[in-house]
């Protein structure tokens, strides 16, 4: 198919790197006008101005910062100005602070904020717009180590945990309205996430194969493009008799049990 989400606007945040850079380059292939939500403006301006090269519609207004709410209040209103309308919200913006040299409390306080809360704020941005025009559609990006963890991150798996029972909530509040919301339980996907867990190098590579060796039935570890399929299938018309789902998209994991696990735990990295 082609042209799927045509004639919508999607404002995606944590889309200047990974998984949300993925799902904006596919849902612009795919037609839809695409705001790029980011820290960072200069990945921002240079992933809008090659979808736009491309053929695409995309914009980067400001710097978007998750944790701040005027910040999410700022991007959302640029977009309603310019287009109108918000028909698509997916929500990958998230961190960890586990290397950062913080106290547990602050720490605590601060992935928190990045990843529940966060996503909290940009949901109960653009909610008003959708009720009144009884349309929309909202995506949240979870974790597959909220109910399935490979190793203990109890903060972050919390917060993930937290976006899921929001999920269901506003799916069940919110399914007459004609808004459906839904969300992606990633697995292990090589983004820039990792960067702050460990160093790119033989280490993090023999990492990778060994979790896909022991905890991915499939056997490989994911790309953003893996995430962005599935997020493009939430987004169009064909999920439209689905709402409330939280679907693991992890190679297998979550739903068969593969053999060695848990790899991580084992002490048996490879490294």
């Amino acid at each position: 198919m082609k042209d799927m989400l045509e004639g919508k606007v999607a404002l995606i945040t944590g889309a200047t790197s990974g998984m949300g850079e993925a799902t904006a380059r596919l849902f612009a292939r795919e037609g839809a006008k695409v705001v790029i939500g980011g820290r960072s403006a200069d990945k921002g301006r240079r992933i809008a101005a090659e979808i736009e090269e491309a053929g695409g519609v995309a914009r980067f207004y400001a710097s978007l910062d998750v944790t701040e709410q005027d910040s999410v209040d700022a991007v959302v209103d640029a977009t309603l100005r310019e287009f109108g309308q918000i028909d698509i919200l997916a929500t990958y913006a998230g961190q960890t602070f586990d290397h950062d040299g913080l106290d547990p409390w602050e720490q605590y306080d601060r992935t928190m904020d990045a990843n529940m809360t966060g996503t909290y704020r940009c949901v109960l941005a653009v909610l008003p717009h959708m009720k009144e025009r009884e349309s929309g559609n909202i995506i949240i990006c979870s974790s597959n180590g909220a109910f399935n963890p490979t190793t203990p991150a109890y903060d972050y798996h919390m917060a993930k945990g937290a976006c899921e029972s929001l999920t269901v909530n506003l799916a069940t509040e919110l399914a007459p309205l004609g808004i459906r919301v839904n969300c992606i339980k990633p697995g292990p996907i090589v983004t820039p996430f990792w960067d702050e867990l460990i160093e790119e190098g033989e280490g993090r590579r023999a990492l990778f194969a060994g979790i896909a060796k022991r905890e991915v039935p499939m056997e490989r570890v994911g790309t953003p493009e893996d995430i962005a399929g599935p997020a493009l299938f939430f987004a169009s018309g064909l999920s439209a008799y689905v709402t409330g789902l939280c679907l693991y998209v992890a190679g297998g994991m979550g739903y068969i049990y593969a053999h060695g696990q848990s790899f991580l735990m084992s002490g048996e990295a490879g490294i």
